[in-house]
């Protein structure tokens, strides 16, 4: 093979070449190193959850393994470990937590695309979770603590409530509760509630957000699915992503023709 040498410069010229190339040489190892890094995390790291970017995926990882997952909160003094168990023909994803936010054990039931994301100021997680298939209905519960003592709590209703049944189904049904982010550290946190994405509800897979109090366990403000997509466009998940904005803009192009 033909190589070819750049002569090298002399003088001042020759120590500033020498320096680029050196540092250049460095940065191209620590890009090395970085991706090698990253590569190495769970799945979670690089895909996020189905409704939440930058949550990590529970089921995916657990799923028919005797291996738990631990999760650090951001702080590394909490820990969530997640467990697949299987109990008289019955599966479950179950969570011990344990650390500085305090001890607790989370049955999560069958655990069914489960994800979780730990607020920033490392106080509470949630965890968006199934009870039947990888479709819904999808629930929302947080862990953190109310009134001095660490619970889990269902926000579900909360949602459904203020969510109600905006559009037909061929069979009346709740929509899919889950959390995208939290905001003000542990204090609010962002829920997204959307209508089963499947072919007997009219505009399905369409959704609205709404900003949780979790000490007043009030819903603060309700933000629309267009306007979401700009305003958490870096927390909102695939499945939100990808909601048709077009269903929304224009409701009546969306309709199932038998409902």
């Amino acid at each position: 093979m033909l190589e070819i040498h750049h002569p090298r410069p002399n003088g001042i010229l020759g120590r500033w070449y020498i320096a680029c190339v050196s540092r250049c040489s460095i940065l191209a190892f620590l890009i090395c190193c970085n991706s090698l890094f990253q590569s190495t995390q769970g799945a979670h790291t690089l895909s996020g959850g189905f409704y939440s970017r930058r949550a990590s995926p529970l089921w995916d990882q657990i799923s028919g393994s005797a291996r738990p997952l631990e999760l650090y909160a951001p702080d590394r003094k909490s820990l969530a470990v997640v467990r697949y168990v299987e109990y008289a023909g019955d599966e479950k994803v179950v969570i011990d937590v344990t650390g500085r936010v305090g001890h607790l054990h989370v049955d999560l039931g069958p655990g069914v695309a489960s994800e979780l994301l730990w607020a920033p100021d490392s106080n509470a997680f949630f965890v968006t979770t199934s009870d039947q298939g990888a479709n819904g209905s999808y629930r929302l519960v947080v862990v953190r603590k109310f009134s001095g003592t660490l619970k889990m709590l269902d926000l579900t209703p909360l949602v459904v409530k203020t969510f109600g049944h905006p559009v037909h189904c061929e069979a009346p049904e709740n929509p899919n509760v889950a959390g995208v982010t939290w905001t003000r550290g542990s204090a609010h946190l962002l829920a997204a509630a959307e209508i089963v994405n499947h072919s007997v509800c009219d505009g399905a897979g369409t959704f609205k957000a709404y900003e949780v109090d979790l000490s007043q366990m009030k819903i603060m403000r309700t933000v629309g699915q267009v306007r979401a997509k700009t305003e958490f466009r870096r927390e909102l998940g695939s499945e939100l992503m990808h909601a048709e904005d077009e269903c929304v803009i224009h409701p009546k192009r969306c309709r199932v023709s038998t409902n």
